[in-house]
């Protein structure tokens, strides 16, 4: 007793999946074409008899017969709706976890990317700044050229002037030896006529001292 009423308390469900078999006729002492059409087969409705319950269709692989008018409805059946909307279920978990893997992928390229725009700003920055010495040298050397220019003519103004002095020096040199020339001539006369004075008193003196 104890197991028959265990037995009544189960829960038990019907089983949805239907095999109808395909005839060549609308009854059911005509050949069976088919033994078993799967519930959830679609099927191209040919001919429809009401009066027998019958209905002639096609299979998708081109067979037609006769099958029960009953076991026919316009809309898929549970299980195949079920399985439809598991199938979108994979699906969009499938499209999910895609989206997900991307923007996860995003966030690492938006990293690197920040890593790369920080490092790029840094480079900008020693670069600015390295044009900025470059400025500096470049406004350096052109006041250096200026400076040479000014230090070219003012060497060419210094050699000009030197190239005069050296004039009026060679002018002033030769003057002195002709000075020279001149003075020493005079000394020599001048040594010569006072010589000839002396002698000449020397002479006029032992003449003298001899008369005496």
């Amino acid at each position: 007793m104890l197991s028959s009423a265990a037995a009544l308390a189960e829960t038990l469900y019907v089983h949805d999946k239907l095999y109808v078999p395909l005839r060549t006729g609308i009854s059911n002492q005509h050949q069976i074409l088919h033994k078993g059409i799967r519930s959830g087969t679609a099927l191209e409705l040919l001919e429809a008899d009401p009066e027998s319950g019958y209905s002639r269709v096609r299979l998708p692989d081109g067979l037609e017969g006769w099958i029960q008018t009953q076991y026919l409805t316009d809309s898929p059946i549970a299980a195949d709706l079920l399985d439809q909307a598991t199938s979108r279920l994979r699906n969009q978990q499938a499209e999910n976890k895609a989206n997900i893997d991307q923007l996860v992928a995003l966030r690492r390229q938006l990293s690197v990317l920040s890593d790369d725009r920080q490092t790029l700003s840094q480079l900008n920055q020693a670069l600015t700044e390295e044009l900025q010495k470059i400025k500096e040298l470049a406004a350096n050397v052109i006041m250096i050229q200026s400076q040479n220019e000014a230090l070219q003519t003012e060497r060419k103004s210094l050699n000009a002037q030197v190239g005069e002095l050296q004039v009026a020096v060679d002018a002033i040199s030769s003057n002195n030896d002709r000075d020279w020339f001149v003075r020493g001539a005079g000394t020599v006369l001048l040594s010569l006529l006072a010589g000839f004075i002396i002698a000449r008193r020397f002479y006029h003196r032992r003449t003298n001292d001899e008369w005496t």
